[in-house]
């Protein structure tokens, strides 16, 4: 059985960098070794009792927050417990991507179905989840404590029944819960194919049968307590041979040819290319407040190299543009314009950057960086200040 104490030792496994730097760690606690024994001194004393929860709105949804470190650290340690517990994991999104393009070729007569969670995190029953910890006696009592304080917070104060958006415990919770909507859809034998990443679905059933599968799924769901975006680009309902989606950042567009596999086209998504001018446009509004120019440069590399995750014995786990879109077929022609949007800007008086800085950052070049996969070097501390701007973007 895995412990599960609120403990030093347990603490250490959890901590990084981004905690140090946010919640200040040294300037309060004069070293990171005082910081654990604290912290751990808290939790002990406190009996784990946490402090009112933070709460914004993002994009019309109410997100929380910890108030202090110790509990974000609290709530942190128990989602690991759940995870490790449960044997809770995220499906891999590149697999998914790589399956479904594969599968799309076929030239057979197959329908796709579409499908996104609407308000996914608000509609899963907290209490539900908390009372099938309790009849499944796995979860320390600390652990209990914590999600009993936190659900009866969200009622009492918040009016949400609904998981918390924003706690590090509602990516694994939900996922707990979807266990069976996944099991329900792939035992379905209509179903040749589906997969979920968080509360996106794609399913592919035999041309004639979407109909009954779509009925049974909103059964499945109705049960669950919640519904599909079925009025919005996140649905689509058609042929595979003639399917025209968006799925986890790509653009998905399938045309038959005569007697040889289908054409896929997958490209960067609009709403995702969208976003990233977003983040250009804040970068250099932030720019505009500090004039800190290292800082601005660092930004659009950030956003247009990869960055190593994690250093691993059999290869570096990555991130950014180049990793998250490897599938496209484009090439990341659609990079161009990007390219174009930020030049526009860079040259806008808005900005007032001087001739040695348009110079300096011209150099930067996002389709450039994405297509050959150029690699920068951030660090930890770095990232987090490199970050901070596009918290709520």
């Amino acid at each position: 059985m895995l412990k599960q104490t609120f403990d030093k030792e347990q603490l250490v496994k959890i901590l990084t960098p981004a905690d140090v730097y946010k919640w200040r760690l040294l300037s309060q606690h004069g070293s990171i070794d005082t910081a654990i024994v604290n912290i751990a001194n808290h939790w002990r004393q406190s009996n784990l009792f946490l402090s009112p929860l933070k709460n914004i709105i993002v994009k019309r949804k109410t997100v929380f927050s910890a108030s202090v470190a110790e509990d974000d650290l609290s709530i942190r340690l128990l989602d690991r417990f759940i995870r490790r517990i449960y044997k809770v994991r995220q499906s891999d999104r590149n697999r998914i991507i790589r399956q479904l393009l594969s599968l799309l070729k076929d030239s057979g007569k197959y329908h796709v179905i579409r499908l996104d969670i609407k308000d996914c995190y608000e509609s899963i029953p907290f209490q539900k989840l908390i009372t099938k910890m309790e009849d499944d006696l796995i979860l320390s009592p600390e652990c209990m404590k914590l999600l009993r304080q936190i659900s009866l917070e969200l009622q009492s104060v918040h009016n949400t029944y609904g998981l918390p958006r924003g706690l590090s415990i509602s990516p694994t919770l939900a996922e707990l819960y979807l266990e069976k909507l996944d099991n329900e859809i792939s035992a379905s034998p209509s179903v040749i194919y589906s997969a979920r990443y968080v509360d996106d679905i794609v399913i592919l059933v035999p041309q004639g049968q979407e109909s009954d599968v779509e009925k049974h799924i909103d059964v499945i769901a109705n049960e669950m307590g919640f519904e599909f975006n079925k009025a919005s680009s996140k649905y689509f309902s058609g042929p595979s041979s003639q399917a025209i989606f968006d799925f986890l950042g790509y653009s998905i567009q399938v045309s038959p040819v005569n007697n040889k596999p289908n054409n896929v086209i997958a490209k960067i998504s609009r709403s995702k290319l969208n976003k990233i001018k977003t983040r250009i446009i804040t970068c250099l509004s932030d720019y505009k407040r500090q004039n800190n120019f290292s800082l601005l440069k660092r930004r659009l590399e950030y956003l247009s190299m990869l960055k190593i995750v994690k250093k691993g014995k059999n290869g570096n786990l990555l991130a950014g543009i180049a990793h998250n879109y490897q599938y496209v077929t484009d090439e990341f022609e659609c990079l161009k314009s990007i390219d174009g949007f930020l030049l526009h800007h860079l040259n806008s008086a808005r900005f007032q950057l001087n001739q040695a800085q348009l110079n300096a950052i011209n150099k930067i070049t996002f389709y450039g960086n994405v297509k050959n996969k150029k690699v920068g070097n951030f660090s930890r501390i770095k990232t987090i200040q490199i970050m901070q701007v596009w918290k709520d973007v």
